[in-house]
Formats: structure tokens, sequence, C-alpha cells
């Protein structure tokens, strides 16, 4: 008989819930309507004073987009001079064969796609270091991204001095380019080579057949480290954002601790890969140490190619950067709705 109550029950409850869900949405949509109509009567009453008042022309809504422009005026004009203008005027040296002399200064000989077509055919050095910076982006992204993760997850750990840890990773950041970089370099803080008393005790613990392979993957590792800063910082935000309430309901279910990442810590910091990609990429592009950065700095100096010259080597090295990110921004949104569907 119990059972039976039950079952008869059931549906009323059931139905009773969902009718007061439908009247609170009903009454959501009712106080939303009220509200646009409240704010559309509001803004009809203060143009109709500004008409008492002698403001012919200026509505409220004209006046508060003058307004935001006004604040957005800053970023555009700066947009428009360091950014808008160098990418025309280098878009224009492009297809020029650009001179500079003091007599006549810059004159511009039109020469259309000529300097794109000697980049592609005849200077191997570009294409050859195109196709590096390309295999190099593909590879590091996603150790630099799943380091990251690791260290942020590490480092959002209730130890002591994570403070001082989180600068360290950051430090790279500050000090990546300028002299001090340079003096690093040159005193082997970026490699063992250079490093005398640290590669002359590599070579009496380690065997000489290891030596070559030691020195490669320490350099490899200490240079993505280098470029985790950021995005550690990036990912320990996400992290300390998440609701502790869900570590605990999960660990109250049972849930390990790689289930909990798999369900909670990672769709959470997922969004936030494809901002660390295009930091990565761009990065990565515009690296001191990066090779593509040299060959067009010499191109500029060169009596043979000159800005014209460089100006398109610049332009082609923005369109693979575009596609690199176009091409791991896909495939992390694609992941994304394959693990949403599943």
């Amino acid at each position: 008989m119990i059972n039976n109550k039950d079952k008869n029950t059931h549906p009323v409850n059931e139905s009773k819930e969902t009718t007061t869900i439908q009247d609170e949405a009903k009454e959501l949509d009712m106080n939303m309507e009220e509200e646009q109509i409240n704010q559309e009567e509001i803004e009809m009453e203060r143009d109709q004073e500004d008409k008492l008042e002698g403001h012919k022309g200026l509505t409220y809504k004209s006046r508060n987009a003058i307004t935001g422009l006004l604040f957005v005026s800053p970023w555009i004009i700066g947009f428009l001079i360091f950014v808008a203008y160098p990418l025309f005027r280098t878009v224009f040296f492009s297809f020029k064969n650009v001179l500079w002399s003091a007599e006549t200064g810059y004159t511009y000989e039109h020469v259309g796609f000529d300097n794109y077509k000697r980049i592609l055919t005849e200077n191997i050095e570009f294409s050859v270091a195109a196709q590096d910076f390309a295999v190099e982006v593909l590879i590091y992204v996603p150790v630099i991204i799943a380091l990251s993760i690791i260290i942020a997850m590490l480092l959002n750990t209730k130890l002591k001095g994570t403070t001082l840890f989180r600068l360290i990773f950051f430090l790279p950041i500050i000090i990546l380019n300028g002299e001090l970089m340079e003096n690093m370099n040159d005193y082997g803080g970026l490699s063992l080579d250079v490093n005398g008393l640290i590669i002359g005790i590599v070579h009496k613990i380690a065997p000489e057949s290891m030596v070559d392979i030691i020195i490669f993957l320490f350099d490899t590792v200490l240079e993505i480290l280098w470029y985790c800063g950021l995005p550690i910082l990036i990912f320990l935000a996400a992290l300390q954002k998440i609701d502790k309430s869900l570590y605990e309901a999960a660990q109250i279910d049972g849930a390990s601790g790689w289930n909990i990442f798999w369900k909670i810590t990672l769709p959470t910091i997922y969004p936030l890969i494809s901002v660390t990609i295009v930091y990565i990429v761009v990065f990565l592009a515009n690296f001191d140490a990066n090779p593509i950065n040299d060959i067009i700095r010499e191109a500029r100096f060169d009596a043979s190619k000159r800005e014209g010259y460089a100006s398109a080597q610049a332009l082609l090295y923005a369109l693979i950067q575009t596609i690199l990110i176009v091409f791991l921004y896909l495939l992390t949104k694609r992941r994304e709705k394959g693990g949403a569907r599943t």
C-alpha cells in the first residue's frame, strides 16, 4: 500500500514543481519586460526634458554614444598611429623597391609581387627558418601548456613560499629582453655550452657520448621553462577561482584526484588554453633568439633587398603566425566540443 501511495503522489509532486518553475519563469519575463518599458519611459522623459531645455538634435542615447566614444578615443588614436599606419606602410613597402638617399629621401619603384617571389624562390634561409619555426611552435605549444598547468596546480597548493616561487617563474618575462638578457647569455645563463663551470662538471660525471645529449636536453628544458612564466599565472588565476566545494563534494563521492582533474579542474581552465596559445605563438615569434627576426633586420640594410624586401618578409612571417594560431585555436575548440558531447 505504501508503494502505491508513493507512486500516486510522485507525479503530483513533479507536476507541482513544473508548474512552479513555469510560474517563476513567467514572473521573470514579466519583470524584464517591465524594466525595459521603464527604461524606455525614462529615456523618453529625458529626451523631452532635453528638448524643453534647448538641447536640439542630441538625444539621451546620442549623448551616451558620444561619451563612450570620448572614453574610447585614446585607444582608437593609439591604434591608428601605432598599429594601423605602420601596418599600411609595411604593406605598401612590400610591393615596392624602396631606396633612400640623403638628397632625394625615399624613392619607391613599384615591383608588384616580385619581393614575395624572391623570398619564396631565392631566399632559402628565410624558408628554412620559417619551417623550423612552424615545427617548433607545433611541438613547444602543447609542452608549454601542459607544463604550465602542472606547475600552476603545484603553486595552487597550500605550501610555504608559494609567492616566491610565483615570482621566480614570472621572472623570465621581466628580464627576457634587453642588456640583462644578453649578459646572462654571455655568461652561460641560458645554455650549458657557454657555462664552463657546469660543462666541466657534466664532463666529469657523464660519459663523453652522453654529454651532447645532456646539454641538448638541459637547454631545451630551460628554454621551455622560460616560456612558461605568463601561462602559469593565467592558469593559476583560473585555478584560484574554482569553488572549493566542488572538490569537497567530489571527494565525498569517492572521486580520485585523477577524476577530479579531468572532470572539474581541466574543464574550468580549458577556455584559457586558447588565450594561452595566442600568447605563446606571438612570444615565440618575437623572441630575440628567433633567427627569422635577424633575417628580417639584416634584409633592411642589404643593398639588394632594403625595406621593401624586409616588409614582404615581415608580412609573410605574420601570415605564418596567424595560420598557426588559427590552426591551434580550431584544434582546441574541436576538442572542447567533442568533450562537451561526451
